[in-house]
């Protein structure tokens, strides 16, 4: 059992700092959530694992073995005190349709809380011993809440791809965090940390932490892994995409070897055909000119689209009016639709002026109308562009009514070279060039909504300050500063 508790608190510790790695400000409090809650982890196996195989050795000086025990005592104070309160911020930092302002001041008015609990116990009894039976309920306030805001995140998010997220994390957090409160809060009564000796007075339940602790460390190790955990998986796949892109150069050389297997082809059935001129069997030769001219045809077609897409994207940024770009994009549009039954619409809830490449914006749009199109049954369907901004920034949408993308393919549709569509002359690389576009106009693309079967809506994200909108807009803006955009990730 004693190197289950060592790797109890570094497993902790190690996803901890994993996920406070990702760097944002939700991620931040539930890496802290688990970098903590392995405090208790560490304490314990100092006193059961480590010291006692370390506590004669000649080279523990005296002084770094009061250090290391005054660190157990201090991980304890952290466990009971901090924790709960670390938890619920987690909870409340989730709950992205609550605005910033909102959730630090209730952040700063709960603060109080384990900053008082910590003087009352320093004060009124020794440092080393606790006593849980004042302070768990007060620790079971934090708790309560923060499971309320975790459930409260999941159930609220619109945005289905980050409502599974959401949905891992609801169902692993709270959970643990609620043995962990039952375990170690509720079924301790006391505890006092000798100098690498302990007193618990418990009924036990706490030395099967392991299972609950281990167990949640695989599960989401396993969820990074499989789906992605927090956005963990998302960012090795942004890594994935930008290698992708940087390499995709490279690609085009390997390309260039195979075109030329296929020139020796086209070159072979030139001097067939000059062979066949030649002894007067011009029918044999016309139906060999036309397999060259199909030949012909479909490299033409491969490299011009290759070329386009892989070339680095250099923005020419302007001042463009919203509505007339839309429109531009939407006439050129219409004269693919004219002999379908689609109808294209656009809705402009937000207008004004854009700073942006109005050439690459319109191939991205033209680019995610042909997508639209292409998934759409034979009976018709529609197609709506719709703009609107916050003051979290401006963003274009284009929804259909068409086959949607399946779950499976949603994280990888942005990247080179991958396509789900049957038809030869698609190269998989359209959607991977928007997302580069928006990228060069320190925006982002998403997969905002998605529902197999019914559609998808694509969005293009700008910041802010790239968007001048209308004086009748900016009052709208003012209005709709804390209202809560689905649609805008964090």
């Amino acid at each position: 059992m004693r190197i289950i508790y060592v790797l109890m608190f570094l497993s902790l510790w190690t996803l901890g700092v994993i996920i406070l790695l990702s760097r944002t400000r939700s991620n931040v409090w539930i890496g802290l959530t688990i970098l903590l809650g392995g405090s208790a982890s560490f304490a314990f196996a100092m006193h059961l694992s480590i010291m006692p195989m370390i506590h004669d050795a000649q080279w523990l000086h005296p002084v770094l073995s009061m250090l290391l025990y005054v660190s157990t005592v201090i991980a304890m104070h952290i466990y009971f005190y901090v924790l709960p309160y670390v938890f619920f911020m987690g909870g409340l930092w989730l709950n992205q349709g609550l605005s910033s302002r909102l959730k630090v001041a209730v952040s700063l008015v709960l603060l109080p809380g384990p900053v008082a609990m910590t003087a009352i116990h320093l004060a009124s009894e020794p440092w080393n011993i606790f006593s849980l039976a004042w302070f768990r309920w007060w620790d079971g306030v934090y708790v309560l809440m923060g499971c309320v805001f975790y459930y409260l995140a999941y159930f609220k998010e619109m945005n289905l791809e980050r409502k599974q997220s959401l949905r891992r994390a609801m169902l692993i957090f709270p959970t643990v965090m609620v043995w962990a409160f039952t375990s170690d809060y509720v079924n301790f009564d006391s505890l006092k940390l000798g100098m690498w000796s302990f007193e618990l007075d418990s009924n036990g339940m706490w030395q099967a932490n392991f299972i609950a602790i281990l167990g949640t460390v695989g599960l989401i190790l396993t969820y990074s892994i499989r789906n992605g955990f927090l956005g963990i998986k998302l960012r090795i796949e942004r890594e994935r995409l930008d290698h992708s892109i940087r390499t995709l150069t490279m690609g085009v050389s390997i390309l260039n070897h195979s075109i030329k297997n296929e020139i020796q082809k086209i070159d072979y059935l030139a001097e067939k055909c000059s062979t066949l001129i030649r002894s007067g069997q011009a029918e044999k030769a016309a139906s060999t000119i036309d397999q060259v001219h199909h030949l012909t045809g479909h490299l033409l077609h491969m490299v011009n689209r290759i070329k386009e897409k892989a070339e680095d994207v250099v923005l020419d940024e302007e001042l463009h009016d919203v509505r007339s770009l839309v429109e531009s994009v939407m006439d050129s549009a219409r004269t693919l639709t004219e002999n379908r039954p689609v109808e294209l619409s656009a809705r402009y809830e937000a207008e004004g002026s854009l700073k942006c490449d109005a050439v690459h914006i319109r191939e991205t749009l033209s680019n995610l109308i042909r997508n639209a199109l292409d998934a759409m049954p034979d009976s018709g369907g529609e197609i709506t562009l719709k703009t609107a901004a916050t003051r979290k920034g401006f963003r274009i949408e284009v929804r259909d009514n068409g086959a949607g993308i399946p779950k499976e393919h949603l994280s990888k549709i942005f990247e080179p070279f991958f396509t789900t569509k049957k038809n030869a002359l698609n190269y998989g690389l359209g959607l991977s060039y928007c997302s580069s576009v928006m990228s060069k106009h320190g925006g982002k693309m998403m997969a905002a909504s998605n529902e197999y079967g019914a559609g998808v809506t694509l969005t293009l994200h700008f910041p802010a300050f790239k968007f001048r909108p209308q004086a009748k807009d900016a009052r709208q803006l003012n209005r709709e500063a804390n209202s809560l955009d689905h649609l805008h990730p964090s």
